[in-house]
């Protein structure tokens, strides 16, 4: 793209234009190369144009006629119409279907125009997206007549979405190319693609598509769900151990500093009481002597039992394991 005159525009502009024989497609052809005499290249029925306008260069290819005295075959009118537009790769910006408007002494003709919607037509559907339909004004043509042209083609108009321009002088190219730019910038830039390249870029996406889709099935079925989900469960034990290796028991029973007092002091009494007795048959001496060994083997007993006590049940009753949150 190009910024031309404040506006967005194709550096590289590509024109097709389709219509019947006749000097009002000349006419066109002449108005858009800007040129009173142009010189094309000719391959097959169709003429090759290229120009310089305003800093960008336009390639203009001119379809042939469908007109009975040309003696053409329906395949041969066909062949040539699909040639059109592959002869302004990768394909063609805009295409301009010619309604020729003749004199006010003429009445419009139907056929005419139901024969420019069929020619067209057999570049597929998708030709309408890039379409504009021009009637070319003869000299005579006046506005009464231009109106029932545009009423007779209205079965046309909205096959392009109404875009149409009328073109009684030379001078209102400027006008057409502005709409032929409007055209392009609705279709953000896209083409017209031939329908052969077409139909092949559609068939290789199927066939894209359709391979990802088998390789997703394959790869499906070498890893089943269930292995995946027992193989996230083992991460996640392994990881519960690993954080119990590091995590204190929080539900190992703790002993308050309080009761251990308690205990000592109780079995130590017991003890000197037991040691008082046992000692008094000795006398008095006696009886002191059991009463300190009493206190002391009583603080051992205490001791031992907490020992005891605090380590069999810590393996007794193990840390139950934490609930882990996702």
């Amino acid at each position: 793209m190009a910024s031309l005159q404040g506006s967005s525009v194709q550096s590289d502009l590509r024109i097709v234009i389709i219509g019947n024989a006749g000097d009002e497609k000349n006419k066109v052809v002449k108005s858009v190369l800007n040129c009173e005499n142009p010189t094309g290249e000719k391959v097959g029925l169709c003429t090759l144009h290229q120009c310089e306008h305003e800093g960008r260069r336009i390639r203009v290819v001119e379809a042939p006629g469908w007109d009975r005295t040309l003696q053409q075959t329906a395949e041969n009118i066909k062949e040539e119409v699909e040639r059109s537009v592959s002869l302004c790769p990768p394909g063609p910006h805009a295409l301009l279907l010619v309604i020729p408007v003749k004199s006010l002494s003429e009445e419009p003709s139907l056929s005419d125009i139901t024969a420019a919607q069929m020619h067209k037509e057999l570049l597929s559907e998708r030709v309408w997206k890039h379409t504009i339909l021009l009637f070319a004004c003869d000299e005579g043509a006046e506005e009464p007549q231009i109106k029932e042209y545009i009423h007779k083609s209205e079965k046309i108009l909205e096959k392009c979405r109404r875009r149409s321009h009328v073109l009684q002088k030379s001078a209102q190219i400027h006008e057409l190319l502005k709409k032929i730019d409007n055209l392009v910038e609705e279709n953000h830039g896209d083409f017209f693609i031939p329908q052969a390249y077409y139909e092949l870029i559609q068939h290789k996406t199927q066939e894209a598509s359709a391979e990802s889709e088998i390789r997703h099935r394959r790869e499906s079925l070498d890893s089943p769900p269930s292995l995946k989900k027992d193989k996230g469960d083992s991460v996640e034990k392994k990881e519960t151990i690993e954080a119990d290796k590091h995590t204190p028991l929080e539900d190992t029973p703790k002993i308050n500093m309080d009761f251990k007092q308690f205990v000592v002091i109780l079995m130590a009494v017991f003890g000197a009481l037991i040691g008082a007795v046992a000692g008094a048959e000795n006398g008095v001496s006696g009886s002191c002597s059991g009463l300190v060994f009493g206190v002391i083997v009583g603080i051992l007993l205490a001791s031992i039992s907490m020992y005891i006590y605090t380590h069999i049940y810590s393996r007794s009753y193990p840390k139950k394991p934490t609930q882990r949150t996702s």
